[in-house]
């Protein structure tokens, strides 16, 4: 009895078992057609694919004579090759005539992806797609050089016989689309993951302009840098450019699950004035990126779940305007079970959502004092080095013109390293500070008070965790601390929670010794929750 012959069953277990021993299936794929299909239907299930191997990908998947090769295809893995650059260039930042040959090879890739996969047509049999956007870089960049070139150059730079910036040359670029028309629909692309915060960054509003090519994407996942602070123009458009993608498109209507992660550190030094990134899409001074979040989520009709985190920096405009608080307007999240939000401690106008809590850390406010003296010398002896560089013809440093709150948006082309301590200062990591913020402000209280009248709006919601993380500290027991509220609805299983609390809804709080909520805030949990309902703190 041949292969061929066997019941379909049979040969179905014994295929299972072999993949199950071998970690090697190709050969396998030779035995006979049988044993081809049933072997490329798994080997084709899951691909990577670089950019420069799309001719590759066609010849030998999407017009492989070999149907079963297209109808298998569920997860692809795509990473982009950028163009190369000499030596030369390593020893200056990108210009803007670099950054837009990346972003055309960037956008050349995108469109060429999503081409040959427009080629699978989901209603001949072919199953819905995953895609992943995974890596993105030149040959020169420091993560992709041959590993004793790197280790020459690195000592050529530390001998002075070398000017390289590694991957502080492209720090400051952020990838962009710039021809979303040239990018068919694809419509059976159901899941989009995007890593886009890596050493080759990608602007954020690549996320909206690819969800604007994907009408049936039922999950997303991105990741995205939000951390600039010495140029905060850039962030700040960088940030509205989203806000502007999230209003162009049209209403999500398969969208199920959002995961955006926006990462934004608090600066190491607690002291730091970050900038306002607001934007000004709106007159009444709204976040333009947490406005246009909600307005996003709200519209998805399907929506099931969303995680924002990062930690993220929004504002209460997430969770309501205060046009709609005032006029009584109350738009639903109709279908929402789960809300998680991991807070910045930076807010988006650039204040703080945490404080220094001088009760219990009494000593910190005469060194605040000191610290900012100090400051205020270091910046000053600082600026009178910057202008005697600058006399002398030395691109040493940033120029004044680079530094905090600056407009032009091109750094020198060599990268003092004898001042890297004055560029961390102006990232808000110098001077680092010990005392730390662990109260939470008004401003936190009021988005607290912001997502608990939300709760209303949500008539599934089962789980809703909005908070920040506490750096660890002599305060906080030289421990991360959580600082904020896990909501859950009647019946949701939680840990440590037996059958007797899950019949009722929780609240429960973890916050710094003798926070309590406000009046107002407690009362619209109140109404919420009911009198039979459990809330407990737990303190640190």
């Amino acid at each position: 009895m041949s292969m061929n012959s066997l019941p379909p069953e049979l040969f179905a277990n014994i295929v299972s078992l072999v993949v199950a021993k071998q970690k090697q299936l190709t050969k396998y794929a030779t035995l006979s057609r049988a044993w081809q299909r049933a072997i490329e239907e798994r080997t084709f299930s899951h691909l990577s694919v670089f950019s420069d191997e799309l001719d590759e990908f066609e010849s030998f998947v999407l017009e492989s004579p070999y149907t079963h090769r297209r109808t298998a295809v569920r997860r692809v893995e795509f990473s982009i090759n950028l163009p190369d650059y000499d030596d030369n260039a390593c020893g200056r930042f990108e210009r803007q005539a670099d950054r837009h040959v990346n972003d055309t090879a960037f956008t050349k890739a995108m469109a060429g992806l999503f081409t040959a996969l427009a080629t699978i047509n989901s209603g001949n049999g072919s199953r819905s797609i995953d895609l992943h956007l995974l890596h993105f870089y030149s040959s020169m960049d420091i993560n992709r050089r041959d590993e004793e070139k790197l280790r020459a150059d690195k000592l050529a730079r530390a001998t002075g016989n070398r000017h390289d910036l590694f991957d502080l040359r492209y720090r400051d670029s952020y990838l962009q689309l710039l021809d979303l028309e040239s990018l068919p629909l694809l419509h059976n692309v159901t899941s989009l993951t995007v890593h886009g915060d890596t050493a080759r960054k990608l602007a954020p509003a690549v996320a909206g302009g690819l969800m604007s090519r994907l009408p049936n994407v039922a999950a997303i996942d991105c990741s995205f840098w939000d951390g600039e602070r010495r140029r905060p123009d850039q962030r700040r458009q960088l940030r509205s450019e989203l806000a502007k993608q999230l209003i162009s498109l049209a209403a999500p209507k398969s969208l199920q699950k959002l995961t955006l992660n926006l990462n934004n550190r608090e600066p190491g030094n607690s002291n730091f004035v970050d900038a306002d990134v607001r934007g000004s899409l709106y007159t009444s001074h709204a976040d333009d990126l947490s406005t246009e979040l909600r307005l996003f989520l709200q519209a998805a009709p399907c929506l099931t779940e969303f995680n924002l985190t990062g930690p993220i920096s929004i504002s209460a405009d997430l969770f309501r305007s205060l046009e709609d608080a005032e006029s009584g307007n109350k738009q639903r999240w109709q279908k929402l079970e789960e809300c998680i939000i991991e807070l910045s401690a930076v807010r988006p106008d650039g204040g703080w959502y945490t404080e220094i809590d001088h009760e219990r850390d009494p000593e910190t406010s005469g060194d605040e004092d000191e610290e900012e003296e100090e400051d205020e010398d270091m910046d000053s002896s600082s600026d009178i080095v910057q202008d005697d560089a600058r006399s002398e013809g030395s691109s040493s440093g940033y120029d004044s013109s680079d530094s905090f709150f600056a407009m032009d948006q091109l750094p020198p082309d060599s990268y003092g390293y004898g001042e890297e301590k004055r560029d961390a200062r102006f990232n808000g990591d110098e001077p680092s500070t010990s005392s730390f913020r662990t109260r939470p402000t008004q401003e936190l209280e009021v988005l607290f008070l912001a997502a608990a009248c939300a709760v209303p709006l949500m008539p599934r919601l089962k789980y809703m965790n909005v908070g920040h993380k506490i750096r660890p500290s002599e305060r906080t027991g030289g421990q991360f601390q959580e600082l904020g509220f896990e909501y859950l609805a009647k019946g949701v299983e939680y840990p440590g929670d037996g059958a007797d609390a899950m019949q009722f809804s929780r609240l429960y709080w973890s916050v710094c010794r003798g926070w309590r909520m406000s009046q107002e805030l407690e009362s619209q949990w109140r109404l919420l929750l009911g009198d039979d309902a459990i809330v407990e703190y737990n303190e640190w």
